[in-house]
């Protein structure tokens, strides 16, 4: 009976120092691997330069009309991580998307106002908005957004220099108040 007892106590015994070992094999890889991502320039994206980004809260009274950029507007929601994934993208292109375009971000899960003119301008345009982050670039809508989604973030890039180069700059917001009054 004792050399049993023994036997399952050297089994265990075993067992932990090999799951130990195990982990420390796991964590020592991924040390390593960390390590030489960031000495190849490397980082992930938690830690990189957008990951604090946010759009800045602005109501119907900021939007401006204009002649020589094309007018984006974003609703977007305070708390939505695709929301939080499209400022980065956008603070990624910063220099490239300022010299085309003005932002319009209008929060809208803390702004009643701005929900309603989500709605309203989505009738408009002959969508129904379910959701954030829903956006317009020209003629273009999206809604809707992922990090991983390359063909959309070029698409993105591509609207906005294929509206921004048009001599008379698509504005759906000015049609839609013009129609509203």
């Amino acid at each position: 009976m004792q050399n049993k007892s023994n036997k399952h106590t050297i089994v265990l015994i075993v067992s932990v120092v090999t799951l130990l070992l195990l982990s420390m094999m796991i964590y020592v890889s991924n040390t390593l691997n960390q390590s030489s991502n960031t000495k190849e320039g490397h980082t992930n994206t938690t830690s990189s330069q957008g990951s604090n980004a946010e759009f800045a809260k602005m109501t119907e009274s900021d939007i401006k009309s204009s002649e020589d950029k094309v007018n984006i507007y974003i609703f977007w929601g305070d708390g939505c991580p695709h929301c939080k994934h499209l400022a980065e993208f956008f603070n990624q292109h910063r220099s490239e998307v300022e010299k085309m375009a003005n932002l319009y971000t209008l929060e809208v899960w803390k702004n009643s106002d701005n929900l309603t003119l989500m709605k309203n301008f989505g009738k408009f345009l002959g969508e129904t908005p379910k959701g954030v982050p829903y956006f317009i670039i020209g003629n273009k809508t999206f809604s809707g957004y992922s990090e991983s989604d390359t063909k959309t973030q070029k698409q993105i890039l591509e609207t906005i220099k294929t509206e921004s180069q048009k001599s008379i700059k698509t504005d759906k917001y000015k049609e839609y108040k013009k129609s509203s009054n």
